[in-house]
């Protein structure tokens, strides 16, 4: 067996340690060999290197023969890196290159469904199991795509029968911590904190981060918020990188020297006349997802969800994830063409969603990111800013598992920070951006959704229409973490929920304290 061989038989007994050290070795020696990258991409996915990941698998993939495995592993990683169409393309030549593979039919599955198209998803998850009866993951993703719709009750049939079909995966057993149902008393709970306490070498650290915050919700719900908060600050660097508040703060400063007034008024020959997208923004956890519910349940109204066409272009501009002062230097050469392209490209986005309805909502929240360049495409769009105390904006996103893009929610102090640069950045638009923006208040709305639910409609130039009040109703699916909360009717336990945990989070309030005190610094 030559030492090719040998990392790959260690990957494949999930001996990652070893593995990483015999690929890393053949590597030096053959950087550009197919194979080695292959196996080098799949070392640093599990490692939840992202970005690593792709480019070696993107090498592999180019360089080597074309074998299906390789570019189903691509569309893996270029789904984690929300790059959803391109994913696609890769889970479709895995899918054609093994035609027989349940496993590809899966990955292929979960593209469709991150694109919104629930028929393809379901259709490749079903192939998966006439492939093989047995393959847990496509059950598994079949009961999330179920819980993204509100068939909660299909979606926990579909998870128990996964459970049954592998009942030690650490991916399913995730999903049964978080059902509506689950308690601290149930079974997977021992075998959760086992892989907590184990830190098993095949388990994903990412996953490991989200058990954790599993576990401790369940806690949570029984009262034992020591614990719990033990299992928060235990396990968050498994989910997040370090963050840079410094270079947060530079970018913010940097926004307020070059988006002015005149960048603007310098432009506006680049709009567009379309009044067709809703724009619904905000920190996370804010209630965007509840504005977007109310609109969408409107006859004249649809919704693309969470839509990431212009964090994209935000990272191509950047070159990467990190704000980056290339940004400026593409700037400095985008013409009247180039600025129209981006222009119509999102629009034939919001056309493909829905092409009758009068308003398409995008609630994605970090759009705040991007306001510069969405305000002189569509000055005439509506604009809808997301307001909630931000103590119950900062605890519940310190308590929720997102993915590695929120790394400012590493610790509460860096969360603090993150939440002032956020509002300084909110105040420059306001007074820079050729746009109304309408502030909606997550907590009027609950005290009077019918009134703040006329408010919003009238701000969007649309007639009332009482079965926005049914929003929990909504056929639309639903990704997001309040998944189950929008799918009730108005309930007001949310508001000042983050004072039962005032002794746990501290350090956030006084971060978030110095900015209502002396200002962002």
């Amino acid at each position: 067996m030559n030492e090719l061989d040998r990392a790959f038989l260690l990957l494949e007994q999930k001996k990652f340690l070893e593995a990483q050290e015999a690929f890393s070795l053949l590597y030096e020696h053959a950087p550009r060999d197919p194979r080695v990258n292959f196996g080098v991409g799949l070392i640093f996915s599990h490692l939840g290197q992202n970005q690593a990941a792709i480019a070696h698998l993107k090498a592999a993939a180019k360089k080597g023969p074309k074998i299906g495995i390789v570019f189903t592993k691509l569309a893996i990683e270029l789904l984690i890196d929300v790059q959803y169409e391109e994913a696609l393309r890769a889970a479709r030549k895995g899918a054609s290159l093994e035609p027989r593979s349940a496993y590809a039919q899966t990955i292929l599955g979960q593209c469709y469904n991150q694109l919104n198209r629930p028929v393809m998803a379901k259709a490749c998850f079903e192939n998966a199991l006439k492939l093989n009866p047995d393959q847990a993951d496509s059950l598994l993703q079949l009961s999330r795509l179920e819980r993204t719709f509100g068939n909660f009750v299909r979606a926990s049939e579909l998870l128990e029968e996964a459970y049954k079909a592998d009942p030690n995966s650490a991916g399913i057993i995730l999903n049964k911590l978080e059902e509506e149902s689950a308690s601290i008393e149930d079974e997977v709970v021992t075998k959760a904190i086992s892989i907590l306490n184990e830190k098993p070498e095949e388990v994903a650290k990412v996953t490991i981060g989200n058990i954790a915050f599993a576990v401790a919700k369940l806690h949570e719900k029984a009262g034992n918020l020591k614990t719990a908060f033990e299992y928060y600050n235990e396990y968050r660097d498994l989910l997040y990188n370090p963050f840079s508040i410094h270079n947060r703060k530079e970018q913010v400063k940097a926004y307020k020297q070059v988006f002015t007034e005149k960048f603007f008024e310098t432009r506006s020959s680049v709009s567009f006349s379309t009044t067709k997208p809703v724009f619904i923004f905000g920190m996370p956890r804010s209630g965007t997802t509840l504005a977007e519910q109310i609109i969408s349940k409107h006859a004249q109204a649809s919704s693309v969800g969470e839509c990431n066409y212009f964090l994209l272009r935000q990272k191509e501009y950047f070159g990467g994830y990190n704000f980056s002062t290339n940004l400026f230097s593409v700037l400095s050469k985008y013409t009247e063409k180039d600025f129209k392209k981006v222009g119509r490209r999102y629009l034939k986005e919001l056309e493909n969603a829905d092409d009758k309805a009068i308003r398409i909502v995008d609630k994605m929240p970090h759009n705040f990111e991007m306001l510069w360049l969405i305000a002189l495409l569509f000055p005439n769009a509506k604009f809808i800013l997301m307001k909630r105390n931000s103590n119950d904006i900062c605890n519940s996103i310190y308590t929720t598992s997102f993915n590695s893009w929120h790394s400012y929610n590493i610790d509460q102090k860096t969360l603090g920070q993150y939440y002032n640069t956020y509002e300084d950045l909110i105040d420059h638009w306001k007074s820079v951006l050729p746009i109304e923006i309408f502030e909606l208040d997550y907590e009027n709305l609950i005290a009077d959704q019918e009134e703040e639910s006329r408010k919003l409609l009238d701000h969007i130039g649309l007639d009332w229409d009482p079965a926005c009040l049914e929003f929990y109703n909504n056929e639309n699916r639903v990704f997001t973490a309040s998944q189950s909360q929008v799918r009730q009717p108005i309930y007001s336990s949310s508001v000042g929920r983050w004072k039962k945990y005032e002794n746990y989070i501290q350090p956030l309030l006084q971060e978030l304290n110095i900015k209502h005190t002396l200002g962002t610094t």
